[in-house]
């Protein structure tokens, strides 16, 4: 069940001037982003919307296309890897990122225009392939775990089955990093003392529902950095206290990466304590071939994602 994956790029802002920070954000550690609002453990919590009722299709779902008095063009698929595949008269359709609903008007329509009138298509999935969300930082079992299609999960049961938090986690920091519909990532930050307090106080729906694909992050004072994606052994990597650790020792030492990795752009992504977060784009083909000068080295708090071809 336990397994890594996907990790995409972390966006997050920045303050003006510099400001005077509160206990909590004193003892943070320097990797850690400050909580969005006045750092309180007992502050505001943010409004998150649902996970949404209909899951987007992804690869490895199982499908059905059926049109109206239109039997030929009948089709089961599987969706491979892209997530794209062949239907009868207009070729390639792009179906990961799209809905059944969405799926479903996209056919109607390319039809519709050169080779049918009005047709009625239905799309309906057979099976799902698993959903997924991941955990990384002050967690006991840092990783991925599935999430199945017809089940829902909040915040606080992910953590309770990711083993509870660590002595080293700073719960009023974490994070909650979502993709939004346009494939771009958003930064959710809260404070868990918050979450927990309120749910305490009778208030259950304070505790934030997950939706498939979240990365859930607990930032840590532990001197790791973590390493996921298309790697031998995804999770977190000890940096040793008297010498430096490179994205190409760390993917090293995850078991290196698979046959399917994109391994020209690996993805290293850093918080800095103005809140921001640094991306860098690592090339370890470079690297591998004599290159040494772009060997990132990394610091405590670092995720590393090498992703996989064709998805990321």
């Amino acid at each position: 069940m336990k397994r890594f994956a996907a990790l995409a790029l972390l966006i997050a802002g920045c303050g003006g001037g510099p400001t005077q920070r509160t206990s909590s954000e004193q003892n943070a550690p320097p990797t850690v982003p400050p909580f969005a609002g006045d750092g309180k453990s007992d502050g505001p919590l943010p409004e998150l919307p649902p996970a949404p009722r209909e899951l987007v299709l992804m690869a490895g779902d199982q499908i059905a296309i059926t049109v109206y008095r239109q039997q030929d063009l009948d089709t089961a698929v599987l969706l491979p890897h892209e997530g794209t595949f062949s239907f009868p008269l207009i070729g390639q359709v792009k179906a990961a990122g799209r809905t059944a609903p969405e799926l479903e008007k996209h056919i109607r329509e390319r039809l519709a225009k050169d080779f049918l009138h009005d047709p009625q298509v239905i799309v309906t999935v057979k099976q799902y392939a698993a959903r997924k969300v991941y955990a990384v930082g002050g967690v006991q079992k840092p990783g991925s775990y599935e999430l199945p299609a017809t089940e829902r999960l909040t915040l606080l049961q992910f953590i309770a089955t990711a083993g509870g938090f660590t002595d080293r986690a700073y719960k009023e920091f974490a994070q909650i990093v979502r993709r939004k519909a346009d494939g771009e990532r958003e930064v959710i930050r809260l404070s868990i003392v918050a979450v927990e307090r309120a749910v305490a106080a009778g208030k259950a729906s304070a505790d934030p529902e997950l939706w498939p694909d979240d990365l859930v992050v607990i930032p840590s004072a532990a001197r790791v950095v973590y390493v996921m994606g298309a790697v031998g052994q995804s999770g977190s990597i000890d940096i040793p206290p008297d010498s430096p650790m490179t994205v190409s020792m760390a993917v090293s030492r995850a078991g290196s990466y698979t046959k399917f990795a994109a391994t020209g752009r690996v993805l290293v992504l850093r918080h800095l304590p103005t809140g921001e977060t640094q991306k860098f784009t690592v090339n370890l083909d470079a690297i591998l071939g004599g290159q040494m000068d772009q060997d990132v080295e990394l610091r405590p708090g670092d995720l590393v994602h090498v992703p996989e071809r064709g998805i990321f």
